[in-house]
């Protein structure tokens, strides 16, 4: 279900939807909900949306969807200050709902004095790996063959380490292999002995890193060495000398993002119910959130 807004013919925003089926209740989100961090329109940049006009253009599209779902659920939106001019954000009753952690990369050196007995730690272990053989940081593979076995890799490292149920079906090789020839998506490593050991697929937009999804490889001679905390700390070192904004941890609320962080952005979320089912559904989604699978 998607909607497009146009101006003098030509499209200008473009709303995003789909209908999930949960249990009983039907409810309308953006899609790409279950493997997104950040979600909302896409807004033409050079369109200058006044209050009238949205207002004029959602009244439309809620005549549209108001019978054909239970409720709306429009979460993992970013405040309008720091990565795109939501609308949404701007014009609805919108909520915060949680945070996500970044690094201002400007006080990088700040934080690694701050940090100094972590960094002691770092380069102990990069030191004790060394140890095992020839340890390399890849800023970035170009080799499209080697692309898709990275990409292989960090999808069953990260099933391996973590419960396969709480992956979506969507979680696979095959949804990442789409997005090989975009230049803005980067896939790093950590190499021991020619062999990755740490895999980093991530995404670069307007001088900012998003760290989408890390994973390790799942040994008990390497883990005590922490080789995903190796590489992250390399990518964060790499970005800050190519004079990046930020380094974006995304979504997700791991102490190690916390302990690296020096700014948070709110994750803001827009619900309405539109009948009586919908409001039920808001007040198990209150208590339980299970909505999330949480």
């Amino acid at each position: 279900m998607i909607f497009v807004a146009y101006d003098n013919e030509n499209p200008v925003i473009i709303f995003p939807f789909c209908i999930v089926q949960k249990f009983n209740f039907r409810i309308l989100r953006w899609i790409g909900y279950d493997m997104s961090d950040y979600l909302g329109p896409l807004i033409s940049d050079e369109y200058k949306l006044k209050r009238i006009d949205f207002e004029n253009i959602w009244q439309e599209i809620f005549n549209s969807i108001k019978k054909k779902c239970d409720l709306i659920l429009l979460d993992k939106q970013i405040n309008k200050n720091f990565f795109s001019n939501n609308p949404i954000i701007q014009n609805l009753n919108c909520k915060k709902y949680d945070e996500i952690y970044r690094t201002d990369l400007s006080q990088w050196n700040e934080i690694k004095r701050k940090k100094s007995r972590a960094f002691q730690k770092f380069r102990w272990a990069k030191k004790k790996l060394s140890e095992l053989g020839e340890l390399r940081f890849v800023e970035k593979v170009d080799n499209d063959y080697e692309k898709k076995n990275l990409i292989n890799k960090v999808i069953l490292w990260k099933k391996e380490k973590n419960n396969k149920l709480k992956f979506p079906k969507s979680f696979s090789d095959k949804f990442y292999f789409n997005f090989i020839n975009d230049d803005n998506v980067i896939l790093s490593g950590l190499k021991l002995n020619n062999e990755y050991i740490a895999i980093s697929l991530g995404f670069e937009n307007n001088q900012n890193y998003f760290y989408l999804v890390p994973s390790y490889k799942v040994a008990s001679h390497l883990e005590k060495y922490s080789p995903g905390r190796i590489l992250m700390i390399e990518l964060i070192n790499y970005f800050e000398n190519k004079k990046f904004k930020y380094f974006d941890f995304c979504d997700g609320k791991e102490n190690y993002k916390e302990n690296w962080t020096n700014n948070v952005v709110e994750l803001m979320e827009y619900i309405k119910p539109t009948n009586l089912l919908g409001l039920l559904f808001i007040i198990f989604y209150k208590m339980k959130k299970f909505i999330y699978g949480k």
